[in-house]
């Protein structure tokens, strides 16, 4: 933290606007830009993205949700919090992303959703996930906490049609102290999630 950053906190705090202010609507803003979602919802931390992005979806008891079997804790935490049951796929060992390959032998009349983590920035492939979810109507959640900067052929993560949860703790790419993104491209869903 520079001088720069603590001029911003500083003018902040001054403006009166200490949460969803001009300030978070910039921020949302930009990260419309980067990532090519149409909309982009900040929020209090990553895990604060997943919980309210699960109940934006409805995820319910009984449900399961898609995930690799190494991931950070709050995932899982949110997911069960919800009442639906985690379901854990392999990772490549190279790169320690979900092995897109072993998805579908795990996809059940109960699954909803894949939740692929982009894991220390480099990207899964989101090619063979976004093929599986079509084929099979799942939702995408994409876990960028981790994801800040980093492009899939050409596409900057969360902005490949479903959503993304990016976090902004401090050993993230950028930090606000804590902090969360949420980027989407769903009309309804957008209007749920402000409400949440």
């Amino acid at each position: 933290m520079g001088g720069k950053e603590i001029q911003g906190v500083m003018a902040c705090l001054k403006s009166g606007w200490l949460t969803t202010g001009p300030l978070c609507k910039a921020f949302e803003e930009k990260f419309c830009e980067l990532t090519g979602a149409s909309y982009a919802l900040s929020v209090s931390s990553g895990t604060a993205g997943m919980h309210l992005m699960l109940l934006g979806l409805d995820i319910k008891r009984g449900d399961e949700i898609i995930t690799p079997s190494m991931t950070f804790a709050s995932t899982l935490n949110m997911i069960t919090l919800c009442g639906a049951k985690p379901i854990f796929v392999d990772i490549h060992y190279d790169t320690l992303n979900i092995n897109a390959d072993l998805i579908k032998e795990k996809i059940t009349e109960k699954t909803k959703v894949i939740v692929p983590v982009h894991f220390a920035g480099a990207p899964v492939d989101m090619d063979k996930i976004l093929g599986i979810a079509k084929k099979y109507d799942l939702f995408i959640i994409e876990d960028a906490a981790h994801g800040l900067g980093t492009y899939y052929k050409g596409v900057h993560v969360g902005g490949f049609g479903h959503c993304a949860i990016f976090s902004f703790h401090p050993l993230k790419n950028i930090t606000t102290g804590e902090g969360g993104m949420i980027t989407h491209h769903d009309d309804h869903l957008e209007s749920r999630l402000r409400l949440l």
